[in-house]
């Protein structure tokens, strides 16, 4: 006798698929908030359980916006249900106003509280942007932002390397390559390595010229000492530029960004200041 094929719940499958869809959203969302920034994470080829920091947020991107589409299926096949209880709560608000009106007051409180940066809740975001910022060190930051995507030919230029020698010291490293428009990441890739590892293989014994900063290094999160390291320049001459530019508290462990906002400028600005000789609209 032929079994008798069980009938397929949707309802069922959408409230399983929801579920798992948040607890995926939780765990991709607790790995970006301690995830370094990006130009490290790229440049190292950082990852987490396998997973490179641009796969965590096509996780978290994805299985949130096809959250909100399988909440409104959930929506829809519990329609009566949902009509019913939120008629019901709706009688328990009217009853219990005050219950209902310090809810509503907390939340606007919370929200007020986040958006001033008042702690605890900017501690939270402080607690994140710390995790973050110690996998940054002179050892793990890119030259600059997203140096991955340099060409060598880029690499040339920017590290006053010539071409031919890049790809003589790729070579003798087991990473040839004839292509002078291939990039750190494409021959990083090509090789299983990383883009910092091209980029120290193809450098070989020659020391790089000092690229020339660029917004988006995340300078409001690392100290004097740090971007001092970055540039290569002696700690007592950063501190000497910044105090010449009226930056006269100054530290090594001062944080870049509590400097800038403390002096009405950029991050970047301060980091401009600390590489050129004369600062920029010094005072």
């Amino acid at each position: 006798m032929q079994r008798k094929r069980e009938t397929f719940y949707w309802r069922a499958f959408v409230t399983f698929y929801v579920v798992l869809s948040f607890l995926l959203i939780v765990g991709s969302g607790v790995v970006l908030f301690i995830a370094p920034p990006g130009r490290v994470a790229n440049w190292a080829d950082w990852r987490f359980g396998a997973l490179q920091k641009a796969h965590w947020q096509a996780v978290h991107t994805v299985f949130t916006f096809l959250f909100v589409v399988a909440a409104g299926f959930h929506v829809y096949f519990n329609w009566r249900v949902l009509v019913a209880y939120v008629r019901s709560k709706v009688g328990d608000g009217v009853r219990r106003g005050r219950e209902l009106a310090l809810a509503s007051g907390v939340a606007g409180a919370i929200l007020t509280l986040t958006l001033a940066g008042v702690p605890p809740f900017s501690t939270l975001i402080s607690i994140g942007e710390t995790a973050k910022s110690a996998w940054s060190d002179p050892t793990t930051e890119p030259p600059v932002p997203h140096a991955e995507l340099w060409t060598l030919e880029k690499f040339s230029e920017s590290t006053k390397v010539p071409v031919e020698a890049a790809m003589d010291n790729l070579k003798r490293a087991g990473m040839p390559t004839q292509d002078k428009n291939a990039t750190l990441h494409a021959i990083a890739t090509t090789y299983r390595t990383t883009p910092k590892q091209v980029y120290a293989k193809a450098l070989g014994e020659a020391k790089p010229a000092a690229v020339p900063l660029a917004e988006g290094g995340g300078y409001g999160q690392k100290t004097v000492q740090q971007v001092a390291a970055q540039l290569n320049l002696p700690l007592s001459t950063a501190l000497e530029r910044l105090r010449n530019s009226g930056m006269t508290e100054a530290a090594g462990d001062s944080n870049i960004g509590s400097l800038a906002t403390a002096y009405g400028r950029r991050p970047f600005e301060v980091g401009q200041i600390l590489q050129a000789p004369t600062p920029p609209g010094a005072h």
